[in-house]
């Protein structure tokens, strides 16, 4: 085999090795962005049950603090149920980190580094969110002290809510100018 031939190879050799590297990236991103999205879809509905149980709780505090007690096991419920979303969606960012660190094109890293800031951010906002049933469990909290305490965790739980819709925004924004380079 003549040298050129020998290099026209070689290079040949090195861009089809490129391209399955890239190839495995883009399939190890595209499994880990599948497993993530479970995982989110699994954190919402809990969230959503969550929520249920906090609509419930609203609706019985016309008599506060003498029925905390029957509240607490509401209240419970709407903890557990917040720290299992919680634990999904930090499994979700976990998931969209890792796969932001592979060899991807740029726009697909940064919407990856986007969603795992925005599941994070979402986590920190039910984590908030867990300080009202919290606060009705509290034995040293009177009807004053909750009606203070919730208007601000409703003000922390707002401002956690724009800034993980903010970055979901972002994200999308980057998925709409490259739809190309996502998987339909």
């Amino acid at each position: 085999m003549n040298p050129r031939r020998k290099l026209y190879f070689l290079i040949a050799l090195l861009i089809l090795a490129a391209f399955a590297l890239s190839c495995g990236a883009t399939n190890k991103a595209n499994k880990l962005i599948d497993e993530g999205n479970a995982d989110v879809k699994d954190g919402e509905k809990l969230a959503v049950d969550a929520d249920a149980k906090i609509t419930q709780l609203d609706n019985s505090l016309a008599d506060f603090p003498a029925n905390r007690d029957q509240l607490k096991g509401t209240a419970q419920e709407a903890m557990d149920l917040l720290d299992k979303g919680i634990a999904k969606l930090r499994e979700a960012s976990s998931k969209f980190d890792e796969g932001s660190k592979l060899n991807l094109d740029a726009p697909l890293k940064d919407y990856l580094t986007l969603k795992s800031q925005e599941f994070t951010k979402h986590a920190e906002h039910l984590e908030a969110l867990k300080d009202y049933p919290m606060a009705i469990m509290d034995n040293s909290v009177d009807r004053n002290a909750l009606v203070d305490k919730v208007t601000d965790i409703k003000a922390r739980v707002e401002k956690l809510q724009k800034e993980w819709t903010d970055l979901a925004q972002r994200a999308d924004k980057i998925e709409q100018e490259n739809k190309s380079k996502f998987k339909s």
